[in-house]
């Protein structure tokens, strides 16, 4: 009868490949967008991305590395690491609403979505790099340009901030970071990809970062 083994063995291990890749595959969703080049520049003032956040384009030198960012970003760093093979996970408490994602203990019924004071500006710095200097770490960021509006502050936005730290445990090359000229809760980006949420999605997030994770033009050892 052991002859019979192998092939029982196999064909089990197939129908246990195609359920979960089925699980994940519904769970899956994202758009794609034009490729627009990955120029290396000191200056993306004049660049018009082609949607928000960024996904592709001229961007700096310099990348940010893995982990949680509190403070805002410009597209320039960010960019270079989706080249990487990063996915970014971009966050806008300004888009936080009662009965979104967040405990009703932090909900505020009838609260109206405030209107970021940050400019877009910020994203469009010029910027040389020191000599040496090659990425950006949570622990030595760029100088700040901006502060975050109050509501980043908040308890829903930290509870939020919670739920999606303990996605870096998962994956070597993901960032997380504000962004207050984004126009949903939650984008999360991979080079060419994008996928858009006003409610915090764990199976959601994990599909696109297991999907595109490590995938960028750009093959690195980091």
């Amino acid at each position: 009868m052991k002859k019979f083994l192998w092939p029982t063995i196999i064909i089990a291990a197939v129908i246990g490949a195609w359920f979960w890749f089925s699980r994940g595959s519904e769970n899956l969703h994202f758009d794609t967008i034009a490729d627009q080049g990955a120029d290396h520049v000191n200056d993306i003032a004049g660049v018009n991305y082609n949607s928000n956040p960024p996904t592709s384009g001229p961007h700096f030198p310099v990348w940010a590395k893995r982990g949680a960012y509190t403070q805002v970003l410009s597209d320039g760093y960010l960019i270079h690491s989706l080249e990487h093979g990063y996915v970014v996970i971009s966050y806008n408490c300004d888009r936080l609403s009662a009965g979104r994602f967040i405990p009703a203990v932090f909900a505020h019924e009838g609260e109206d979505i405030a209107t970021s004071s940050a400019s877009p500006d910020l994203y469009h710095l010029t910027f040389t790099p020191p000599a040496g200097m090659s990425w950006l770490t949570p622990e030595n960021p760029p100088d700040k340009v901006v502060d975050l509006p109050e509501r980043f502050a908040s308890a829903p936005c930290q509870a939020l901030v919670d739920q999606l730290t303990p996605l870096l445990n998962s994956y070597q090359r993901l960032i997380i970071v504000p962004r207050p000229e984004l126009d949903v809760a939650i984008a999360l980006t991979a080079w060419g990809k994008i996928d858009k949420m006003d409610s915090f999605d764990e199976a959601r997030i994990k599909a696109f970062a297991s999907s595109f994770h490590n995938a960028g033009p750009e093959k690195t050892t980091e």
